[in-house]
């Protein structure tokens, strides 16, 4: 909510300049600095880490005495390493967007996380943990929508439908699949026509007939934009704020929308491994991380929605970060052990 791991590309979010700020020494349930101690965290590069180091933690060494060494990298990359060193974890704390925080709740990596151990849990909506079945919780979120050109466009789309429209013909652009977006997309395409997580076959005939209004399948935010810039594309499916926005404040006629029918989520989330022997201080760092001052600077920072419901939500995220209720999460559990043949199928009867 990099983003989205790219979801392999790990810039999940290309996030505007930071809003962050103040007083954040003044943290709920700060711990003692006589802590001291380290423990090791992964973290998306970039603006968002950039917004990450001054929110959450910088003050986090400052609050505690507690050396945070963040590991910058791929998030699938990650998520092998902690796959191979199980037993004997080198990262302690796995920040990682979908799939790859489905990934490490369903092999088993990550350790339980409850209201106990982190009390600040107990102001964080059940939907930021229960989707990994108590082996994480989300530390911000972002939707998914569709963005397009006021000037081009015939009419504006309203819906996830509305891609299919004859009158976008060769005008579209979606996801290539295993990018950010991808699985939402076939998700949307199944559940528009009578399937869902259990039944994904009719994503792909749905998805051949938007083929004729597909210009291009991108891969990156960066290919996005310039598609949008350029005209070659009038409307974008299947994308953060974040791309979309950035030409919105240069002046490009540009608007993005999420669907009447449901923004799909994205989502940045907490993972300690489970033999980590840094356990303790990763739960008082999580706690830390979802405290409401925290949370409210951090968020305003990368403009994203914070998953504590005391933090404060600046205009900026109210106008570019959809609420809770108009978002939609899927089973990514029972998406998971269908990728592969999910992306064979793409190849074979999706891509050009």
């Amino acid at each position: 909510m990099k983003p989205a791991s790219g979801l392999g590309n790990l810039t999940r979010r290309d996030f505007v300049k930071s809003a962050a700020g103040a007083t954040l020494s003044l943290a709920v349930m700060a711990p003692s600095r006589a802590a001291s101690g380290s423990f090791v965290t992964t973290v998306f590069g970039g603006t968002y880490e950039r917004e990450y180091r001054k929110a959450v933690l910088d003050p986090f060494e400052r609050e505690t005495g507690v050396k945070v060494l963040a590991k910058l990298g791929v998030t699938s990359e990650w998520v092998t390493n902690a796959l191979v060193n199980r037993r004997r974890p080198e990262i302690d704390v796995l920040l990682l967007p979908y799939p790859d925080n489905i990934k490490v709740a369903a092999d088993g990596i990550a350790m339980p996380l409850t209201a106990q151990d982190i009390p600040n849990m107990k102001d964080v909506d059940p939907i930021w943990y229960d989707q990994f079945r108590g082996m994480g919780v989300a530390l911000d979120y972002v939707g998914y929508g569709i963005a397009y050109r006021e000037d081009l466009v015939p009419k504006a789309p309203t819906a996830w439908k509305d891609l299919w429209d004859p009158a976008f013909k060769n005008k579209v652009t979606i996801p290539d699949i295993g990018s950010w977006g991808s699985w939402e997309m076939l998700v949307v395409a199944a559940r528009l026509n009578g399937g869902g997580e259990d039944n994904m076959a009719p994503a792909f005939p749905a998805l051949q007939k938007l083929k004729p209004n597909v210009r291009q399948f991108f891969k990156s935010g960066a290919e996005l934009a310039q598609l949008l810039d350029s005209g070659e594309a009038w409307v974008c499916g299947m994308t953060t704020n974040i791309a979309p926005y950035g030409l919105i404040d240069a002046g490009k006629p540009v608007k993005f929308i999420y669907p009447t029918d449901g923004a799909m989520a994205g989502v940045a989330s907490y993972h300690i491994a489970k033999n980590s022997p840094n356990a303790d201080l990763c739960k008082t760092f999580i706690n830390f991380a979802l405290s409401p001052p925290v949370q409210s600077a951090f968020c305003a920072g990368v403009i994203a929605g914070p998953v504590n419901r005391n933090a404060t939500v600046t205009e900026k995220i109210k106008q570019r970060v959809p609420p809770i209720d108009q978002l939609r999460v899927f089973d990514w559990f029972k998406i998971l052990p269908q990728m592969q043949a999910l992306a064979d199928r793409w190849n074979q009867e999706v891509a050009f």
